[in-house]
């Protein structure tokens, strides 16, 4: 446990993220000073460290103490109430504090957020070089020079694809499935095991389809300019519902101007040849088969119901489909994983020669089934992360892959991040146009959420969030209501 004082919560959440990118599965304990104060000699024995944040008009003091000795301390000249100036600094200060503590070096120095790509698409619009945007990356945040390189090269190959839409008249389409086959040991979404659901999974699709009529109708004179159908496991439905879904969209949408159509098509074992040539035939571009890792041992123990021949087998049927466009996601610092197996899972992978490769560190969410049994696992989870990383985007560009698409997580393992790769031309335009907020995202199904930007010049100014129910149940009982938020969301932008 450690103790964080501060005698002004202006700057707590920043504090906390500091914090647990070094210490990312400790609680931390927040008190004032004169909290602190009042504790008994013996109480202080129970924290790792306190860490004392003081504010005043003038300069920030900061202080890391153990066991009553001042290690490490810092202050920080300026108002601290102007947030725009003084945020960065004292983020930057903390870090190093922590660092020199821990005697590590984090990749990305005291840079927390999910979208690290947002400064130097930033920087590019004002007209700064990369070596520049490179340097101020480095000098601002203490980010390691690879870092910065990866941010500015993922910027670089964004910037055609963002100026090629309109945020006026243009917009994307997420699909939420949430069944699986069974729930991962890793995963936080709200997924529910297929088995105690196909009795409604009729009623599911019929809400489903109610809501994409309803988002066509709303968007009836914009464009629609890419579908993604993730979850959960869309391909955990037989062919016939997940096609009856697809014939929707394509029967209810204007997709004259459509560039992309991706199915995660997910876990191997619910992959079977019927349904990949069925999303062939209905105009899928795009596909994920997503191994995770190329070791039987591992997959047994997250609780995958697959086998790295299952993998093989789904991957051969998708090519003898026609699908010239395939993802396969791999997690970087499973348990038990190493960065040997890291390799063994990038030879197997290099022989399916997939188009696009997406490496996701570890994230131990709150809700996910590895944080119950942390204690289990913590021992089998390592360290090395950053490395496997690395490895991963040597041998992708081998492979003629390309970083196009990057953000972070809270809770990654090693404070690290998670990369797409791909073929020149194949780079996924949702998964960039999400990411960047370039355009509205309309959402449909349970847990599904809607992004509506406004705009002004060109700029968005403003991201708004509507969210469907996460249960199903609920999600189908209450589905007018989830045609009204989205009525509410549209109505409330066109005010602003």
């Amino acid at each position: 446990m450690i103790l964080l004082v501060q005698n002004d919560k202006e700057y707590e959440t920043d504090l906390r993220e500091m914090i647990s990118a070094f210490f990312s599965h400790e609680k931390i304990n927040v008190s004032t000073p004169s909290e602190v104060a009042s504790f008994e000699k013996e109480r202080f024995g129970r924290f790792r460290f306190m860490l004392t944040a003081l504010f005043d008009e003038k300069n920030a003091s900061l202080r890391l103490e153990e066991k009553g000795h001042v290690l490490y301390s810092a202050y920080i000249y300026g108002d601290y109430k102007n947030r725009k100036r003084y945020r960065n600094k004292l983020k930057l200060a903390i870090y190093r504090l922590l660092s020199e503590y821990t005697k590590r070096d984090l990749p990305w120095g005291s840079l927390t957020g999910m979208r690290p790509t947002k400064i130097a698409t930033q920087a590019l619009a004002k007209g700064k070089t990369k070596e520049e945007i490179v340097d101020y990356y480095n000098y601002t945040y203490d980010a390691s020079i690879e870092k910065a390189q990866l941010a500015t090269d993922v910027a670089l190959k964004e910037k055609s694809i963002i100026e090629s839409v309109n945020p006026l008249t243009d917009y994307c389409l997420y699909i939420n499935i949430p069944f699986c086959p069974t729930k991962c040991l890793y995963c936080s979404f709200a997924a529910y095991p297929i088995t105690d659901y196909e009795r409604h999974i009729s009623d599911y699709i019929a809400a489903l389809k109610q809501e994409l009529q309803h988002i066509a109708f709303i968007n009836r004179n914009r464009n629609l300019v890419a579908v993604y159908m993730g979850g959960g496991t869309p391909t955990s439905l037989n062919s016939t519902e997940l096609g009856s879904i697809i014939q929707c969209v394509r029967e209810t949408f204007d997709i004259s101007l459509l560039r992309e159509f991706t199915v995660e098509a997910g876990r191997p074992d619910s992959i079977t040849r019927e349904k990949l040539e069925m999303l062939k035939k209905n105009g899928v571009t795009r596909i994920s088969i997503n191994p995770q890792t190329m070791n039987a041992d591992t997959l047994r123990k997250i609780g995958r119901a697959h086998t790295p021949a299952d993998i093989k087998r789904a991957m051969n049927d998708a090519r003898k489909a026609g699908f010239k466009n395939i993802n396969m996601d791999i997690i970087a610092g499973l348990p038990g994983e190493t960065i040997f197996e890291m390799e063994y899972t990038l030879d197997e992978l290099a022989d399916l020669a997939p188009e696009s490769l997406t490496v996701h560190s570890l994230a131990i969410k709150r809700a996910a089934n590895l944080n119950e049994r942390y204690d289990e696992f913590s021992g089998e989870i390592n360290h090395d992360t950053d490395k496997m990383l690395s490895l991963v985007a040597k041998r992708a560009e081998k492979a003629g892959l390309e970083p196009y698409y990057l953000y972070r997580q809270k809770n990654i393992a090693g404070n690290l991040e998670n990369v797409g790769y791909s073929k020149p031309g194949l780079e996924c335009i949702y998964n960039i146009l999400i990411m960047e907020e370039s355009v509205d995202t309309f959402a449909a199904g349970a847990g599904a959420v809607t992004r509506l930007l406004t705009t002004d010049n060109g700029k968005v100014t403003r991201v708004d969030r509507v969210e469907n129910c996460k249960n199903v149940d609920e999600y189908m009982l209450r589905i007018d209501e989830m045609l009204e938020r989205k009525n509410a969301g549209v109505a409330s932008r066109m005010l602003t």
